[in-house]
């Protein structure tokens, strides 16, 4: 980063449950130092479809709002969890396609930055599961940091 550059000021750090995806979070605090840096910790959940002839939706809102309570106390877990290396952070959970809520998030939170981890697969697999890091990369208008899990 050039000295004409401004550091991030608002991080935007999507994880998606597993340990290596937690590794952008060390990353934040090594490439943004620690003065003036908000981080925003985000889950996207995926939302529930209720069968077309259902009358009663009670169902599915439950399984969203037992979605949304297991990554709200995941995330608060992270946040909240020693050797984060003093980088702060508040959390957020959101439902649907996950780049396109993380892509929606950063814009809302309005982020300088987004920083995630990803798995590192490749060829058939990437075609296969997708990539939601290749994704974000495409579509954001905001820069953001890839991190290569370790152990992935």
């Amino acid at each position: 980063m050039s000295r004409t550059q401004q550091k991030p000021t608002k991080v935007l750090v999507p994880l998606d449950g597993s340990r290596f995806g937690e590794q952008a979070i060390g990353a934040v605090a090594r490439f943004t130092g620690a003065d003036r840096r908000e981080v925003v910790l985000l889950q996207v959940v995926a939302p529930v479809n209720p069968a077309p002839l259902l009358r009663d939706d009670s169902g599915p809102r439950r399984t969203l709002e037992s979605r949304y309570s297991k990554a709200n106390a995941y995330l608060d877990g992270v946040r909240k969890r020693p050797g984060r290396r003093g980088v702060p952070a508040r959390t957020l959970v959101r439902s649907g396609d996950p780049a396109e809520g993380i892509l929606g998030c950063a814009k809302a939170e309005g982020a300088s930055l987004i920083s995630m981890s990803t798995h590192g697969r490749s060829g058939v697999r990437r075609t296969l599961f997708g990539s939601v890091a290749e994704a974000v990369i495409r579509s954001s208008p905001l820069p953001v940091l890839i991190v290569r899990a370790t152990g992935a």
